[in-house]
């Protein structure tokens, strides 16, 4: 269904691209709600993304305990609905580029993991490799630090998933920070040029609970 509804939207943005940007919301909300039926465009973008949300980044308590890597994370921040309906229509194609990437430098079920531990340290396996560390939640934002380097991390926790994001140009920096030492910024290429033009967007990593 969720590939029908894609299908007709990238159809319909075709259709009214040439009107203004009011007019194509309401057309635009107008046949995917009649498609669905729900006349209310936010819920219907919020079903085809994950949308960023401040009450859901991760604090020192709830972090605390072992996470494995699951998936690849987009997270979209703007509320505007023509720009979240073409990232949606972009996801499938990210997500794969995201997942390939992340396999070929390690980052993959049973090979990643990272445990918070209650005294602020943590322990992270990459490829049967182990790492330590420091952690704590600042400001919202999650601090690793590795010896003497500190990166900061957006985070959104939904139940047992817990999400680790960053704009797209930074994507390099995340995963080399966790481990992938040989990533090169070339290796993203292809993430960045499908990123680049999608505002408010955010990618990493799902990890879930153990």
């Amino acid at each position: 269904m969720k590939k029908n509804i894609i299908k007709l939207a990238v159809m319909a943005l075709m259709l009214i691209g040439g009107g203004n940007s009011a007019s194509a919301q309401l057309n635009l909300g107008n046949i995917l709600g009649g498609i669905t039926g729900n006349s209310n465009t936010s819920d219907l973008v919020s079903g085809l993304t994950s949308i960023f949300s401040s009450n859901k980044q991760a604090t020192a308590d709830n972090i605390v305990g072992t996470w494995s890597y699951d998936s690849p994370a987009i997270v979209f921040e703007s509320e505007d609905f023509l720009t979240k309906t073409g990232a949606a229509l972009a996801a499938n194609k990210l997500e794969t580029s995201i997942q390939n990437t992340l396999a070929k430098y390690g980052i993959t079920k049973d090979k990643f993991s990272i445990t918070f531990k209650e005294d602020g340290t943590f322990t992270e396996t990459i490829r049967g490799k182990s790492y330590s560390g420091k952690w704590a939640v600042e400001d919202s934002k999650l601090q690793l630090t590795y010896q003497l380097k500190t990166m900061e991390i957006t985070t959104q926790k939904e139940g047992d998933q817990l999400m680790f994001v960053t704009d797209a140009s930074k994507l390099l920096n995340l995963i080399q920070t966790l481990g992938a030492k040989t990533a090169t910024r070339s290796s993203l290429s292809t993430i960045t040029a499908l990123a680049k033009n999608i505002k408010g967007m955010k990618v990493g990593l799902t990890l879930v609970k153990e």
